[in-house]
């Protein structure tokens, strides 16, 4: 586990919220302590009151969902809530739930990557690609309008779709992937993204078309490539936040992360007969194009 190094911080104490006691979200909350000579504690979100015991905390630090919502619901206004490993669709839809849209003491760090860093991957995939697809749900459906922009912008036209619940993901997936040079998968809520992504990696597969995933799972089961973020580089940036805050008082603004990890697979890559550099190669590359 990667540990950072311990600086003098200001004698304050931390706490941090988790939404699951797994290994993804003790992960981050280990890194977080073990970096700091700050006195921390660690709850659940079902467990976390904010109550007298807890009014001594100058920030609260919620590892997922759950605890961001708990603790933007529960925070006096004299806290600050540091969000990490939670999508920024989600992040930006809690703020808007509690009003709390212009609170300069409310922050995130995104488990998500822009668009605009997929869109470049995209690119340094499939250079001679002209269409980009993808398909929407319910959260993901705020990010059509950067997909296009974004699109545009790395000259892409861009081809996508909205899939309900009740819809069938075969029928829309079909002839959206089919009319795509390259397509991307963009995260939603757990249920949408177990749904489309067997379907998808099925179809791309059988149509030779490159998907880009968001995640190690999606690249081991079978996607080209995938550009997602690990726990301890999201628990690095979340500690350059804090160690921020306590120093001088700032509160960061809600940001995508910093860092990224790019994960090849090679057999899905000599299948569509595509030659990609290694994956420090293809993650310098992608640094210099969309830091």
């Amino acid at each position: 586990m990667a540990l950072f190094t311990s600086i003098i911080l200001h004698a304050n104490e931390f706490v941090i919220v988790l939404s699951e006691d797994q290994s993804i979200h003790k992960e981050i909350a280990q890194n977080l302590e073990q970096s700091t000579n700050l006195i921390s504690s660690t709850v659940l979100f079902s467990d976390f009151v904010r109550d007298e015991s807890t009014k001594t905390h100058s920030a609260i630090v919620a590892i997922g969902t759950r605890a961001c919502d708990k603790s933007i619901a529960t925070a006096s206004s004299a806290d600050v809530v540091f969000c990490s490993l939670i999508p920024s669709q989600t992040f930006k839809a809690l703020r808007v739930k509690y009003n709390k849209t212009d609170s300069e003491n409310i922050t995130a760090i995104f488990m998500d990557q822009p668009i605009s860093r997929q869109m470049a991957l995209a690119r340094l995939v499939s250079p001679n690609a002209e269409t980009i697809g993808t398909v929407f749900g319910r959260i993901s459906i705020a990010q059509r309008e950067s997909f296009e922009t974004e699109g545009q912008n790395a000259n892409f036209i861009t081809h996508y779709a909205f899939i309900d619940d009740d819809e069938n993901p075969v029928q829309i997936l079909t002839p959206l992937i089919q009319r795509s040079d390259i397509f991307l998968a963009i995260s939603d809520n757990a249920n949408f993204n177990r749904s489309i992504s067997r379907w998808a990696l099925y179809i791309t597969l059988r149509n030779k078309i490159p998907l880009i995933g968001f995640s190690k799972n999606y690249s081991d089961a079978g996607a080209v490539v995938s550009i997602y973020s690990t726990p301890a580089q999201l628990a690095e940036q979340t500690y350059n936040a804090l160690k921020l805050y306590f120093s001088t008082g700032n509160v960061i603004q809600p940001a995508y992360p910093d860092d990224f990890t790019v994960d090849i697979n090679r057999s899905t890559a000599r299948t569509l007969r595509l030659s990609l550099p290694d994956e420090a190669t293809l993650h310098q590359q992608l640094k210099e194009i969309s830091p």
